[in-house]
């Protein structure tokens, strides 16, 4: 039998169907699609699957949230990171806590599945004339240029408005 799909949100309306609704465990099982015994064992008080495997997991959930929260920030810049550059984030992330884990050969497929709003996407090519020609020098040239004749305004009340790849005004300082 294929495992059935429930949200830790459908067990929680089970158990008030089961509370406050009077609906035997039978039917508030069935109607939220999950297994009685998984029914029967949370309102015995039983923890979630999630709760039991937290404690063995390479993140926290706010540090899998903070994670998430930046990938989606990268890419919203244009910017989205590889599988080897997210692998190197988290590494660098738990040697700086003292945890020198490693990280499984499945862990970035598990958590590209726990948070499905991220998803593997396929990069872009840049034409190789923008590549080339962004190099220091001409950075340091175009914001010469740009706070001599523009340094008055403030960062907010700048827009980006042309295609040239440098955006203003996005991120956390």
């Amino acid at each position: 039998m294929p495992q059935q799909s429930y949200t830790e949100n459908d067990v929680i309306e089970a158990i008030l169907d089961v509370t406050d609704n009077h609906l035997s465990q039978h039917q508030a099982a069935q109607k939220h699609g999950m297994p009685q015994t998984t029914l029967s064992d949370r309102l015995r008080g039983l923890p979630s699957k999630s709760e039991v495997t937290q404690p063995t997991q390479l993140l926290y959930k706010s540090q899998e949230a903070r994670l998430v929260t930046w990938i989606l920030r990268q890419e919203a810049l244009g910017y989205a990171p590889s599988h080897s550059q997210v692998r190197a984030t988290v590494t660098a992330l738990l040697r700086q806590q003292g945890r020198e884990r490693p990280i499984g050969v499945h862990w970035l497929a598990r958590f590209i599945k726990r948070h499905p709003e991220i998803d593997t996407k396929v990069g872009k090519r840049q034409e190789a004339a923008r590549f080339n020609s962004f190099t220091p020098m001409a950075v340091n040239w175009y914001f010469d240029i740009r706070e001599r004749e523009y340094g008055r305004i403030k960062p907010e009340n700048t827009v980006n408005v042309d295609e040239g790849g440098i955006m203003v005004g996005f991120g956390e300082y």
